[in-house]
């Protein structure tokens, strides 16, 4: 937030800009700074375009919507933690999270690899 506010010593990104990664924060649920994760996500510079999975998952004990988590951990559960932020002024015509089936073999392959799963937008050039 401070380098999109201008309060670095270097400029903010010029638009268009994806900010993207993996911030290890959900804006809901477990351990962390939520809020300062929702003030990002609710910034004027950004677009948060809420990547949904079609996994069917359910959380009872959580607060955040399953279908928005990216990671799934044994004792945590799922949680939102990767994100793709594109800047406000990116017309984002879809996007998603790679959960396939688990009768899919990728699911294996994706379970094996990591436990975050594949985020992906599709956003139309200025």
């Amino acid at each position: 937030m401070h380098l999109l506010d201008g309060n670095l010593a270097i400029r903010p990104p010029a638009e268009p800009f994806v900010l993207l990664g993996d911030a290890n924060l959900d804006p809901m649920d477990g351990d962390g700074r939520t809020t300062a994760l929702r003030a990002l996500l609710n910034h004027p510079a950004l677009s948060d375009p809420a990547p949904r999975g079609t996994h069917l998952r359910t959380e009872p004990a959580h607060r955040g919507d399953p279908a928005l988590d990216t990671a799934i951990y044994d004792r945590l559960g799922g949680l939102r933690l990767d994100y793709i932020l594109p800047s406000a002024g990116l017309h984002i015509l879809a996007s998603g999270i790679l959960w396939p089936p688990d009768t899919d073999p990728l699911a294996a392959t994706l379970a094996t690899a990591s436990h975050h799963y594949p985020l992906w937008i599709d956003f139309a050039p200025p």
